[in-house]
């Protein structure tokens, strides 16, 4: 192989990287982003320049400040290091059937579809909980990293239009706990439950009410586990239950 053709095949990859990375450029939660950035700068703005200068004002903007843009950077670069570690756990191989509960922009679906599954995502599109949200913007990052076979639903997680054990594995990303009323959660958790086949893999990353999945998982599932998360922005848990 010649020195030139070194240089493509290294140039391809990076083009690949680069482009997964413009694919996961939305930001989770960008009402709170933004609030965190912009406190953070002002009580910091106004601690340097204000009179008197305050300590306590600039280390509190100076935290907020750091909160908002570790929230960012999750949001754009950290997360695709989270979709493989979600996969790895629900153990999916190739021809697998997937099925990725509130997939937004196509973070795990995408990923589980590179990989050769069979792939079924799922959303209701709110904007509230990731910038850009929208059908249009899923095909845009599914384009983006090359993969066109993923089934596209509008739907909702408490009521999933499918039959029972019709996917080897069902994950989910940060969604969960967006479901206002605990009945719904718990709704949200059988749903999925319902829809997995025997011997697979209900995989829930969330940043919060993980007690709440593990309650009702328990007396269905022959196995739990749960892992913690500390590159996430807030910090996070998975909660892997495995199916008799």
């Amino acid at each position: 192989m010649t020195v030139i053709n070194i240089h493509v095949i290294q140039i391809q990859k990076l083009r690949r990287i680069t482009d997964a990375i413009y694919a996961s450029i939305w930001i989770d939660a960008p009402f709170w982003v933004g609030i965190l950035i912009v406190i953070g700068l002002i009580f910091s703005l106004v601690s340097l320049k204000g009179l008197p200068q305050s300590i306590g004002g600039l280390f509190f903007g100076l935290f907020m400040l750091s909160m908002g843009l570790w929230m960012f950077l999750y949001s754009t670069v950290i997360k695709i290091k989270h979709r493989h570690v979600i996969l790895r756990l629900a153990q999916v191989d190739r021809n697998d059937k997937v099925l990725d509960v509130g997939t937004g922009r196509g973070l795990l679906a995408i990923a589980a579809a590179q990989m050769g599954c069979k792939v079924t995502a799922i959303d209701r599109w709110s904007q509230w909980d990731i910038s850009g949200n929208s059908r249009e913007a899923f095909r845009k990052n599914a384009e983006i990293e090359q993969v066109a076979d993923i089934e596209l639903i509008d739907g909702d997680a408490c009521e999933l239009p499918f039959a029972a054990e019709s996917f080897d594995a069902v994950v989910s990303n940060f969604v969960i706990h967006n479901i206002k009323s605990p009945e719904d959660r718990e709704q949200a958790v059988r749903e999925m439950w319902r829809v997995l086949r025997p011997n697979g893999r209900l995989v829930i990353s969330d940043i919060q009410r993980i007690s709440e999945y593990i309650e009702i998982l328990a007396p269905l599932a022959s196995q739990i586990e749960t892992k913690r998360i500390f590159y996430t922005f807030p910090f996070s848990q998975i909660v892997v239950a495995h199916k008799k």
